[in-house]
């Protein structure tokens, strides 16, 4: 049974991570509210008081840690792209990430393993080409920030700390993720297509971003970048018309891109047209098998429980 200590468990997928992987570790979560943290998680987690400043209490909390997984970070669609909202994206993840490097190298005794966050916009926001691992980083405000936040954690691999960077694709799930903002509008009989529906989404069904960081934490010879996502991107029309046909509505609406760039400016580029094909080519060859390869399995599987 590992020691596995958790940043970022409040959120989406940090709440399904923490509750899987507790069936058979010992699980801490770390929290600057943690009543908050109580609220979501049973007995069974043992939640820890961090004020997010101090790397020499961190460097305490990991004395005892096999794993730190470090998910912690502003939702980037939260809010509008304003100078202070951009910065407040970029500083959540890169500070943490900075101090957990410093509490790791304070360090005599070191976890085994840190598993770093990330996000295929590191690729860029269009592509244009297939992109693996091994793909250079491309263009725009995320693929700046994901090289930040990834390089926040560099040092530790210096003293001697395994890490593992995840870039995760799109999420779907129930309770979080991209389904339920498409589903709402699409149940008012206001389904829609942002412009022709026709760029790339590079997805992963919430069940296998979770399935693959548990691989992740037990195969011995993983190590460096791994995209979470499934081999079978899917335009954004597809993607609607999957969901309209399985709640019985029609997708009627075209949302012009013109008005998308005038409400949401860059935010429309890097997250509403985002025109991304990534693959999952190291974790598949390393024999990880997707539960939920296709979209409309997974849809299926998500709408049956809304």
């Amino acid at each position: 049974m590992k020691k596995i200590l958790i940043f970022g468990a409040t959120g989406f997928i940090g709440r399904e991570l923490t509750k899987y992987l507790q069936e058979s570790n010992e699980i801490y979560v770390i929290s600057r509210n943690p009543d908050k943290a109580k609220n979501i998680f049973n007995k069974a987690i043992n939640i820890i008081n961090w004020d997010f400043r101090d790397a020499k209490m961190l460097s305490e909390i990991f004395s005892s840690m096999d794993i730190i997984v470090n998910l912690a970070g502003e939702n980037i669609a939260a809010k509008l792209w304003t100078k202070n909202q951009k910065q407040k994206i970029l500083n959540s993840r890169t500070d943490i990430g900075k101090l957990i490097s410093e509490a790791i190298i304070l360090m005599k005794k070191k976890p085994e393993l840190l598993i770093q966050a990330s996000a295929i916009g590191y690729y860029g926001y269009n592509t244009n080409e297939k992109c693996n691992e091994n793909s250079p980083k491309g263009k725009g405000f995320l693929a700046e920030v994901t090289k930040k936040w990834e390089n926040s954690t560099k040092e530790i691999e210096l003293h001697g700390v395994k890490r593992i960077i995840i870039r995760t694709g799109v999420v779907m799930g129930v309770k979080g993720g991209i389904v339920p903002k498409l589903v709402k509008p699409v149940k008012l009989f206001l389904g829609s297509n942002f412009g022709e529906g026709n760029n790339w989404i590079s997805w992963v069904h919430i069940k296998d971003e979770i399935r693959a960081i548990d691989h992740l934490i037990n195969n011995e010879p993983s190590k460096g970048i791994y995209n979470l996502v499934t081999s079978q991107p899917i335009q954004s029309r597809h993607l609607n018309q999957i969901i309209g046909k399985l709640l019985k509505r029609p997708i009627w609406l075209r949302i012009p891109k013109t008005i998308l760039y005038q409400l949401f400016g860059k935010m429309a580029h890097e997250l509403l047209l985002a025109d991304q094909k990534v693959y999952s080519t190291k974790l598949e060859s390393e024999g990880f098998n997707f539960l939920f390869p296709n979209a409309k399995d997974a849809l299926e599987d998500l709408l049956k429980k809304t």
